[in-house]
């Protein structure tokens, strides 16, 4: 058990601290493109919003999770695209570059553009330097595809092409990549064929899918000619629901959970129900620790500390549960008592809540372990404030 456990945490390692692994094949036939994209992550809140279209912008559909930072989006002229999480590489063409966020940037480009070549011409005129540690990539209706990695980006029209956590910038060879879910799904795809797109892309990313720490939490199968999208839930590809792109945004602006598009005794639901089960919000990682004995470093060697404050400020930002994100910081706190970024989302739930002394506690704190912290200060001076406030 302790050997399995090892090895989850340490695939999860390997994972962003915002969007997770993510994996995506294109394949174009008969002059139809689908694409298929896994989305993994520690949190099963994903949800797809939907934008309906005006005579100046396309229609929409996004996915992502509780910070409606969109992961991944299709429009209703066929234009896709997806986000992944890269090692470091340096941005620096950023000269005389347009300085808009990147969500605003993206939002720009699915509501008014329909191929990837007018992507490009766009994002070159924008500032990239927050993709140092990811890459994006479009694909529009007619197959072909846009990379878009550090200071380069990409135009290619090969019928089958794969994507992941890496740069194919810096690589020679698919081989030189050593990420194993990766690897399973490349050697289906070698030694499969593709008679039916949409089922041989959906067995494709169910050999691409993972299922640990951080599992394969959804999975869009997309048609960019039919406007329809297949959708797994929690790597089990048993089953799919199909949304109709178009008949969606005929609804008018919506939004929806992932899970709850499935039947309540999925597995993917039922785990979605306890992952957000505000009495133990941390069951999941305490069933996967079980009664083993680890010390706090081989915890942050795990990878604990993001984890655990992922999840925490889910529960205390998006959720607005700051009860439960007292209860995950409390259980970091008994994993890793040195760590001051455990007492101070602790510190910060138990401000949220109005429990100032225990506030001030944590807080505390965290100025004996980090002396250079400013936030913690901060938010003591803040809590004084508060108090005079509340007096008065």
């Amino acid at each position: 058990m302790r050997r399995i456990f090892l090895l989850c945490i340490t695939i999860c390692m390997l994972l962003p601290n915002a969007s997770g692994a993510c994996t995506m094949y294109k394949l174009t036939q008969n002059g139809k493109t689908i694409v298929g994209n896994n989305e993994d992550w520690t949190s099963p809140n994903g949800q797809f919003w939907f934008e309906k279209g005006s005579k100046d912008t396309f229609g929409v559909m996004y996915m992502g999770f509780l910070n409606n930072f969109a992961q991944g989006a299709i429009n209703d002229q066929g234009l896709m695209f997806d986000g992944f999480w890269e090692p470091y590489l340096a941005v620096n063409d950023v000269a005389g570059k347009l300085e808009i966020p990147i969500e605003i940037a993206i939002q720009k480009v699915m509501q008014t553009m329909t191929t990837v070549e007018e992507v490009q011409t766009y994002l070159e005129t924008v500032n990239l330097t927050i993709l140092e540690n990811g890459q994006l990539v479009f694909v529009d209706a007619s197959g072909t595809y846009l990379i878009i990695e550090g200071d380069q980006m990409f135009l290619g029209e090969e019928n089958e092409k794969t994507f992941s956590n890496f740069y194919y910038s810096q690589i020679d060879s698919l081989e030189e990549v050593n990420l194993p879910y990766f690897k399973k799904g490349q050697d289906f795809i070698k030694n499969n064929t593709n008679e039916n797109g949409l089922t041989h892309c959906s067995l494709a990313m169910e050999e691409f899918s993972q299922n640990n720490i951080a599992p394969t939490q959804y999975t869009t199968v997309y048609d960019l000619e039919n406007l329809t999208i297949r959708v797994y839930l929690f790597h089990d590809f048993e089953s799919f629901v199909e949304l109709d792109l178009t008949k969606e945004l005929q609804k008018g602006n919506h939004r929806t959970m992932i899970a709850e598009l499935f039947p309540k005794d999925s597995n993917g639901y039922k785990h979605y129900k306890k992952y957000n089960n505000p009495e133990r919000p941390t069951l999941l990682l305490e069933e996967l620790v079980g009664d083993q004995e680890f010390s706090e470093q081989e915890y942050l060697e795990f990878g604990f500390e993001g984890i655990i404050t992922s999840l925490g400020y889910e529960w205390l930002d998006h959720i607005n549960n700051s009860s439960a994100a007292i209860k995950v910081f409390q259980y970091g706190v008994s994993l890793m008592p040195t760590r001051s970024s455990m007492h101070f989302g602790l510190g910060e739930a138990y401000t949220k809540n109005k429990e100032w002394d225990k506030a001030v506690k944590h807080l505390t704190k965290v100025t004996a372990l980090d002396p250079s912290s400013t936030k913690a200060p901060e938010m003591l001076e803040e809590i004084r404030k508060l108090r005079t406030t509340t007096k008065k």
